[in-house]
């Protein structure tokens, strides 16, 4: 049975990032150690919020209007889904060169489409779950340590498949109300893989102005994987800059750049990839010597969502804006 599902392109808050039926997050950067904002040794906690809302259904650049239903049996992507992430990240500082990462999602989804039931007409599936996600092990290295006014370095790690892969959705199909009907692999939990994540990034601060900017690129890749599906290789781009408003309040802001190609294997849906530019504003603030909140709002400047070939009409789900809150603690 062809199905028409959905995706949307990149939300997610960096570090997770998965793309099928408007199933990612916010994706600006909130490395605060690559961007000259942290740098102390010793225990980082950062736990932070993400909500995104895909109900923007879109081909290319154009949006669309959903198929109409006629008893086709597929999937007809004329609802939303709602993604919220619950990341707490544990950092650990060595030194001036190194520090690795372990990052924990909590995936909160609410997804809902239209059925086109051939024998009794459209009617409405949803799934909604809350699961661990899946983590990721990343580690730093600085490559130029005594200069306290910029910084070049490596990250390096792994993403594991912590996340399930089984959710379901209800109804089943009225023709075999027996079978548990699937939830689309790209917006399970988990992708099932196991992938490689490769950056490098640069920040500097021009001291006396309150000014600084940092530039960042990740490429995370699959190394291995399970049941017939591959989530595409993503590339991360991003270009930020902060400026002192008072003391204890900084302005951020950010252009983050997301390219990912189609998903594969026999399990992907052939709707899957594409690029997509967003600006990012938000603001900092240090309300005690060791505790900094933060939030920024993620605006699209630019989505293209490809298609699946065998049906350019088809089209994915996009969110137009997302944003991030969250808390960050030394110790």
């Amino acid at each position: 049975m062809k199905r028409h599902l959905c995706t949307l392109l990149a939300a997610v808050l960096a570090p997770a990032v998965h793309a099928s039926c408007g199933s990612s997050f916010c994706t600006v950067d909130t490395n605060w150690d690559t961007q000259g904002l942290a740098s102390a040794e010793g225990l980082r906690l950062d736990a932070r919020y993400s909500y995104a809302n895909a109900s923007t259904l879109r081909a290319g650049h154009a949006r669309i209007a959903a198929a109409t239903p006629s008893r086709s049996d597929e999937e007809i992507e004329n609802q939303r889904t709602l993604n919220r992430l619950l990341n707490l990240d544990a950092e650990y500082t060595f030194n001036a060169r190194w520090s690795a990462t372990l990052s924990l999602p909590m995936v909160i989804r609410d997804h809902r489409h239209t059925f086109d039931s051939s024998s009794d007409g459209p009617l409405t599936q949803s799934t909604r779950f809350h699961a661990i996600g899946d983590m990721r092990v990343v580690g730093r290295y600085r490559l130029d340590p005594g200069n306290p006014f910029s910084g070049f370095g490596l990250r390096f790690g792994l993403k594991l498949p912590t996340g399930a892969t089984n959710k379901t959705m209800t109804p089943p199909d009225p023709a075999d109300p027996g079978t548990p009907y699937a939830l689309e692999r790209s917006a399970q939990p988990g992708s099932g893989s196991t992938d490689a994540i490769l950056g490098a990034y640069y920040f500097q601060t021009l001291p006396g102005s309150g000014w600084g900017w940092f530039a960042s690129a990740q490429l995370q890749t699959a190394l291995a994987t399970r049941s017939d599906y591959r989530p595409g290789t993503e590339v991360k781009l991003d270009l930020g800059t902060h400026y002192a408003l008072a003391p204890g309040l900084t302005g951020l802001l950010q252009l983050n750049a997301l390219h990912r190609p189609r998903d594969g294997g026999a399990a992907a849906n052939p709707a899957s990839g594409g690029h997509a530019f967003y600006l990012s504003p938000g603001l900092s603030y240090a309300i005690a010597p060791r505790t900094q909140v933060y939030g920024l709002l993620q605006l699209a400047v630019s989505q293209y969502a490809k298609t699946d070939p065998q049906d350019p009409q088809g089209g994915q789900l996009t969110a137009p804006r997302s944003f991030t809150v969250g808390i960050s603690q030394r110790f």
